[in-house]
C-alpha cells in the first residue's frame, strides 16, 4: 500500500477528516471511471461512488490493510452497484429486454471529465460490453479498464482466481464475437 494511503488512513482513524478527503481526491476520478463503464450512467456512477466513499469512511476501522485501499474501495463500490441493480430488478414490474435493456445499460451520458462525444467505434464497443453477462462484464472492466490483476479482482468480487480467469476469457471471447457480428451487419471488415 502506498505510504500516502497508509498515512491518510491512520490520520483519519485518529480523527482527521481532512486526511480522508485526500483519499477521496486521489481516487475519485478512477472510481467514477470504473463505475461509469460498469453501469453506463454518469449520474448513477456519481451516486454509487459517493455512497462507496461514505461507506468506506464509516467502515475504515475494518480495513485490514492486506490489500490496496483502492481495491477495497472498488469492492465496496461494485457491491453497491450490484445491490442497486438487485433492488431495481425487484422494483421493476415490467421486465425489459432486447434494445431497451441494452440502452439502459449503455447509458447516454458523457464519461466523467470528457467533453467530447464518443466515436462510433467507442459507442459500438460500449454497446457490446453492455450486452455481456453482468458477471463477465464486471471482471472485464476491472481487468481491462481499471487494470486490476487477477488476485485483486478475486478479492473485490470474492471469487477464486480461477473463476476470475475463466470469466475474463469468456467475456473477451463473447465480446469479440459480438463485435464481429456487428461489423458484419454493418458491412465492415
Amino acid at each position: 500500500m502506498p505510504i500516502e494511503d497508509k498515512t491518510a488512513i491512520e490520520q483519519t482513524l485518529a480523527g482527521n477528516q481532512q486526511a480522508f478527503a485526500a483519499l477521496v481526491e486521489r481516487y475519485q476520478s478512477r472510481l467514477l471511471g470504473l463505475l461509469w463503464h460498469a453501469c453506463g450512467d454518469r449520474g448513477l456512477a456519481e451516486d454509487i461512488a459517493q455512497e462507496a466513499f461514505i461507506r468506506a469512511y464509516r467502515k475504515l476501522h475494518t480495513f485490514a490493510g492486506d490489500s490496496q485501499f483502492y481495491t477495497w474501495l472498488a469492492k465496496i463500490a461494485m457491491n453497491q452497484l450490484i445491490s442497486y441493480r438487485r433492488r431495481r430488478r425487484l422494483e421493476s414490474t415490467q421486465p425489459r429486454s432486447g434494445l431497451d435493456a441494452a440502452l439502459d445499460t449503455t447509458g447516454r451520458d458523457d464519461p466523467p471529465d470528457s467533453g467530447l462525444e464518443l466515436s462510433e467505434t467507442q459507442q459500438c464497443v460500449r454497446a457490446a460490453i453492455a450486452l455481456l453477462d453482468e458477471d463477465r462484464r464486471t471482471v472485464l472492466l476491472l481487468r481491462d479498464f481499471d487494470g486490476h490483476d487477477y488476485e485483486a479482482i478475486a478479492r473485490i468480487l470474492d471469487l477464486p482466481v480461477g473463476t476470475v480467469r475463466s470469466r475474463l476469457h469468456r467475456a473477451r471471447l463473447e465480446l469479440k464475437s459480438i463485435l464481429q457480428s456487428k461489423s458484419e451487419q454493418l458491412g465492415l471488415e
